[in-house]
């Protein structure tokens, strides 16, 4: 009897240790802030797939990891058998793509449209099954040099209406209007964020809660960088609201991407040829 109840116990215990574990990590609440991520222990080894590793970007339901190599001009995929867990992840493919200083990737929510974006230019891709990047069709290039000087990294409002755009040596984030929904070639800038008071080296941008939180990767700042939008996707109601040091795990921070339900970044780090993965923690 007393061998039963011991048992009991443990048992108990285990349960406890467990659900005590995991509620340090949450979901987003509704007013994110980046500093109160921290680093998970956890990354991601792409040496032997990609050259140079930049954006990054997720399958929504956490299962595929896709990573641009700027010099190794691929797309590498890598599956994860725990969704949004770096340390799960095992190479699946890649795919090679055109262009030159290949830096910025975005799919469409169905995964039959890609694109990537190399400083002065947007290449767009079907697949033919999607997030199958191995049915990619032939890319098609925008050139957007009237306005891009050096952009980076690239996002699309949901419904396909505006394509952001990163840009170091012009300091800014362009805010690109498109008349007809995921066609890069009917667009016009309508709103430019000058950033030049705050950036050093952007990189990445991400949208958080449903367009009112924008991230981005600053590498000569070694942090992520925190606007928050008091009207959604319209970023010329951006205001600077904190930054997170990633210069533990990287100094060339390069790409940025986030789970969907916001409670774990990812920063693609060049230096170390990984992708290191943070998580929002319980604040006291």
């Amino acid at each position: 009897m007393k061998l039963i109840f011991v048992l009991i116990l443990s048992s108990l215990f285990s349960v406890f240790t467990q659900t005590a574990a995991y509620s340090q990590t949450i979901a987003a609440p509704q007013e994110l802030r980046v500093e109160n991520f921290a680093y998970s222990g956890k990354s991601l080894d792409i040496s032997n797939e990609t050259h140079d590793p930049r954006a990054t970007f997720w399958k929504p339901d956490g299962t595929l990891l896709f990573v641009v190599g700027r010099r190794s001009n691929n797309v590498a995929v890598y599956h994860c058998q725990e969704p949004w867990q770096l340390n799960t992840a095992t190479f699946l493919t890649q795919a090679s793509i055109p262009g030159d200083n290949q830096h910025g990737l975005f799919f469409r929510n169905d995964g039959l449209m890609m694109w990537v974006y190399d400083r002065t230019s947007v290449w767009h891709f079907q697949l033919l099954s999607p997030w199958d990047i191995t049915t990619l069709s032939e890319g098609v290039r925008t050139d957007l040099s009237h306005f891009a000087l050096r952009g980076h990294d690239i996002a699309f409002k949901p419904d396909g209406t505006i394509l952001y755009i990163d840009d170091r040596n012009a300091g800014v984030v362009f805010q690109y209007t498109l008349s007809d929904p995921w066609d890069v070639t009917s667009g016009n800038v309508t709103y430019t964020l000058d950033l030049s008071q705050i950036q050093k080296e952007v990189r990445g941008v991400e949208f958080l809660r449903d367009g009112l939180t924008m991230m981005l990767m600053d590498t000569d700042r070694r942090e992520v960088l925190q606007f928050e939008l008091a009207q959604p996707w319209d970023i010329s109601t951006a205001t600077f609201a904190g930054a997170f040091d990633v210069s533990d795990q990287t100094l060339q921070g390069r790409g940025l991407s986030f789970s969907i339900d916001e409670s774990i970044m990812y920063v693609t780090a060049q230096d170390k040829q990984k992708i290191f993965q943070y998580e929002l923690t319980l604040q006291d």
